[in-house]
């Protein structure tokens, strides 16, 4: 058998690095107790690859380049989340009888492999694999670096004592990886789960920073449990599934709560699911939390403190608009005013402010709700949505006798605003008097300030920053990657233009004229397009060309 080598001299044999080299990065390792690989790797001499190389000679293990991106959760969670937390390794694949386990660190790989037997009862194949790249990994499925030492479980909210059966349940598998699921969304910061049927597989997909990515696979004959499990949190009914349920359900991560909005729709493989995430904390948000620039906050500021009239906020779904109009209503609720809001469904609770849910199936609806909200002496109204023509006439009536009235609506921009109003049936006259401004909003994603990278400006980004801002010098970044983002991005902003009904905009609104015509009144009072507060963002260094022109486009 081979004498044991320590992996400075497996550096030194490999050519790594010099003798001369080793002995003062082993210095300094014993100065600021940090391991010898990690030195090396902060000081440029060595890469990951090469300590997880000598590491893979030392050991005389496999050495992985990458871990696969798709490992089935069933397969992660076959071993405890402290074991992951201490040995630092991931399951990354089982073949029969045999679980193969990743590491970046295989000083304890022994003691690790009696553990797993123990736990298990499965054979145990050890791999390297480089420390970036396990970073990186762990990073995507459990949504922070392994040394930050997150909670590994939720909690449900206070509920009623808990039956035997009951504790029974919860120790099936499909609670487990149900819980497994709803984990891992929250973790990633994603703002959906979809869980998707399809022949042979059922799909998980998380919706993050607005991007639907596949994060793993379970076979169909698990789907049925997962799904009554996902039914019996939500309050549904587990027997009935022919048609479409809608309900929600809570639950405590990290100290903070949040809300699930969960919706099954029957498929031709049995039932998707779609669970949206929402953080409670979100409703104490505020204009400045949303990304809004300088300039737009001004000009959207200087609407929502107007004592009447009605604010539209249009965008596709998705876009940020409630969570806009909870920062407006936060803006300005005061204790001398009374704030109503009519919702489908109520998203976020805000405190000190009157929230009504609508209920068609027993009549309930916008109108109903805003005609009698009418005799409850509003200051503020905020109407989720305005979809027909008589929640948009009794809206326009409210913003006409004394209130400031909030709304969004469908439509492409801002301008168009006007013309969907008038093709709902409202009189341009009207709508002329009663808006007083309209903000059109989408959301991109920001760079993550650790990778991005600066390159030339394109010519069409330099001729608007140059309008924009005759003195400043453009710059442009795009998207790299690195262990603590997504493909080069982290989190997301708004691009918002904020057009006020000047005179010019409201006497072009009573002649009925184009929304070519309207826009460009509108930027003669002002506005920015979401072009241009695009181009704002991309010469800051907020978000990338690729990125802005994902979701609008340059009129």
């Amino acid at each position: 058998m081979p004498p044991f080598k320590r992996i400075g001299e497996i550096l030194v044999s490999k050519g790594y690095i010099t003798p001369e080299i080793l002995a003062r990065s082993l210095e300094i390792s014993k100065a600021t107790k940090k391991p010898l690989g990690r030195v090396l790797v902060e000081n440029h001499f060595v890469t990951w690859d090469d300590i997880a190389d000598a590491l893979s000679t030392q050991f005389g293990l496999p050495k992985l380049e990458e871990l696969p991106s798709d490992i089935p959760f069933d397969v992660i969670n076959s071993i405890p989340r402290n074991l992951i937390n201490t040995y630092r390794l991931i399951p990354y694949k089982k073949v029969g009888n045999t679980l193969y386990v990743a590491t970046d660190n295989a000083i304890n790989y022994t003691q690790i492999m009696r553990e797993i037997r123990f736990i298990t009862s499965m054979k145990v194949k050890v791999a390297i694999v480089p420390t970036d790249a396990f970073d990186a990994f762990y990073q995507s499925i459990f949504g922070s670096q392994i040394d930050t030492g997150l909670p590994e479980t939720f909690e449900d909210l206070p509920q009623e004592e808990e039956t035997q059966e009951e504790e029974e349940i919860e120790e099936a598998p499909a609670v487990r990886l149900a819980k497994a699921i709803i984990e891992g969304g929250i973790s990633q910061g994603a703002s959906d789960i979809h869980i998707e049927p399809t022949r042979n597989v059922v799909n998980v997909r998380y919706r993050v920073d607005g991007i639907l990515r596949k994060v793993t696979t379970y076979p169909r004959k698990t789907h049925s449990s997962i799904v009554s499990r996902i039914k019996i949190m939500s309050g549904l009914d587990i027997s009935e599934k022919r048609l479409p349920q809608d309900g929600k359900f809570f639950m405590k991560y990290q100290g903070e709560q949040y809300d699930f909005r969960v919706s099954t729709m029957p498929t031709i493989y049995q039932e998707k699911i779609v669970m949206r995430i929402l953080r409670v904390s979100a409703s104490q948000q505020h204009i400045s939390d949303l990304g809004f620039s300088e300039y737009n906050t001004k000009r959207f500021l200087e609407l929502i403190h107007y004592p009447y009239g009605i604010i539209l906020l249009t965008g596709p779904t998705g876009s940020g608009k409630s969570t806009t109009l909870v920062a407006a209503i936060n803006e300005i609720k005061d204790i001398t005013k009374n704030i109503v809001t009519v919702e489908d469904p109520v998203e976020y609770n805000i405190d000190g402010v009157n929230q009504c849910q609508i209920n068609p199936e027993i009549g309930l609806t916008y109108a109903r709700f805003l005609r009698s909200i009418l005799r409850q002496d509003p200051n503020i109204i905020m109407i989720g949505e305005i979809r027909d023509r008589e929640t948009a006439q009794l809206a326009l009536e409210a913003s006409m006798t004394g209130h400031l009235v909030f709304s969004t609506l469908h439509t492409n921009d801002a301008p168009s605003a006007i013309s969907r109003l008038i093709n709902l049936g409202l009189d341009p006259h009207m709508i002329g008097v009663s808006l007083i401004g309209v903000v059109g909003q989408r959301l991109v994603r920001k760079l993550c300030n650790e990778c991005k990278k600066e390159v030339t400006p394109k010519k069409e980004i330099a001729e608007v920053a140059k309008r924009l801002y005759p003195d400043l010098e453009p710059k442009m970044y795009e998207a790299a990657h690195c262990p603590s983002c997504s493909n080069g991005y982290k989190g997301r902003t708004a691009v918002n233009e904020v057009m006020i009904v000047t005179p010019e905009v409201r006497e072009l609104t009573y002649r009925g004229a184009s929304d070519t015509e309207l826009r460009e009144a509108a930027r003669r009072g002002g506005m920015r397009t979401l072009f241009e507060d695009g181009v704002d963002k991309i010469i800051r260094g907020i978000t990338s060309y690729d990125e802005v022109t994902r979701v609008v486009r340059n009129e």
